[in-house]
């Protein structure tokens, strides 16, 4: 009897071992694998970080898969010195994108090399706060279920935002930007906010489609700005922001638009814009670098 219970206790600890072996592993990996929550303050990375790659992919069309992370994904103060990625794209053709079901947040860190979360669905709150980005980013395509936050951010090198979707809000306050950054054809379904950032690269906002309030108070475009063929449904807050060279060709404006303290160096061009309240009030700027055409 007393050999039975001894043996009884072995199992049972075996198999609670068993059991704790995916917590005692802290990795990335084991942490996704086994559904549990990520989350990683000050560490560096020196491997190459892949969100497809963690979990089996699903075919959603010819061609074309999707990897769910079921993970909350956390990073706070962490250095990434290889790439980090949400999306794959094979020989032959097949891609595979990655599908967060709850936050991806990225606060403070430092991209040494290329991001790329094209074609990402991010169903919790996405938030990039203050991260640096030293090389190329893109979220072309990608989907941000609830608030995403980019305030503060530094991008270095291109970035590249077209055809996304923001649901809820977008917030790039304060964020830097130093190469290319292409929003084009991009649709913020709430508010957005572009207060205090700064273009020194060319900003490529046309055919962007804000509806509800847009702000980019005093924003700086130091290089040349396009947000031809965009449609703004609510209000265009643009006080005291600084122009280089900047398009709104073709735009429609739904709501007050408003340029007040606003600098433009070269020019600044409303040309065949509808204006649902009036063209905004610049007779305060030097009539030799604005134009203003409103369609009838």
């Amino acid at each position: 009897m007393k050999h039975l219970i001894l043996l009884m206790a072995f199992l049972y600890s075996s198999c609670a071992t068993q059991n704790r072996q995916p917590q005692q592993d802290g990795s990335l990996t084991a942490l996704i694998r086994s559904g549990q929550n990520v989350y990683f303050e000050n560490q560096a990375f020196d491997e190459a970080v892949d969100f497809t790659a963690f979990l089996p992919e699903n075919l959603i069309s010819p061609g074309v898969y999707q990897s769910a992370v079921p993970s909350s994904i956390t990073f706070k103060g962490c250095t990434f010195k290889k790439p980090v990625t949400a999306y794959r794209q094979e020989q032959g053709g097949k891609v595979v994108f990655a599908r967060f079901a709850g936050n991806v947040s990225f606060i403070e860190c430092q991209f040494q090399d290329e991001v790329n979360f094209r074609g990402s669905s991010i169903l919790g709150p996405a938030d990039f706060t203050g991260s640096f980005f030293a090389k190329g980013a893109s979220f072309e395509e990608a989907s941000f279920h609830q608030n995403a936050y980019f305030k503060g951010c530094n991008f270095q090198g291109g970035l590249r935002f077209q055809n996304s979707f923001f649901i809820q809000k977008a917030n790039f306050m304060e964020a830097q930007f130093n190469g290319t950054a292409n929003f084009q054809q991009t649709v913020f379904n709430a508010e957005l906010q572009w207060s205090l950032a700064k273009f020194y690269g060319y900003a490529e906002l046309s055919l962007i489609d804000c509806r509800s309030n847009a702000f980019f108070n005093y924003a700086e475009f130091r290089g040349r700005a396009d947000f031809s063929n965009s449609t703004f449904s609510r209000n265009l807050d643009c006080i005291g922001t600084y122009h280089e060279r900047t398009a709104f060709d073709n735009c429609r404006f739904m709501g007050e638009v408003k340029f007040f303290k606003s600098t433009v160096e070269n020019a600044l061009s409303f040309q065949d814009c509808f204006f649902l309240f009036g063209a905004p009030q610049l007779d305060f700027l030097p009539e030799d670098k604005v134009v203003v055409r409103a369609r009838k």
